[in-house]
């Protein structure tokens, strides 16, 4: 009997931060997005592994602004 694969797996923390930066840094933001919201969605509260003040921010720039926490606006705009 063949086993089936699994429709879902589970991941550490550690991992998927991980896999969001490689994303992040390769310019696979929609791919990163997906990791993001998933990690979101199952309650991320904090980054464990990830030290970099500027990854932290893009990391979390979008789940700030959808939930009209911040407004992050270029630099061309500010006056």
């Amino acid at each position: 009997m063949e086993k089936e694969t699994p429709k879902t797996y589970f991941l550490s923390a550690e991992v998927l931060e991980t896999i969001w930066v490689g994303l992040h840094e390769s310019g696979q933001e929609d791919l990163a997005r997906v990791v993001s919201d998933t990690m979101f969605e199952q309650g991320c509260q904090e980054l464990v592994s990830i030290d970099d003040m500027i990854l932290i921010a893009m990391f979390w720039k979008n789940y700030l602004e959808e939930n009209k926490l911040v407004t992050f606006k270029k630099r061309e705009d500010l006056h």
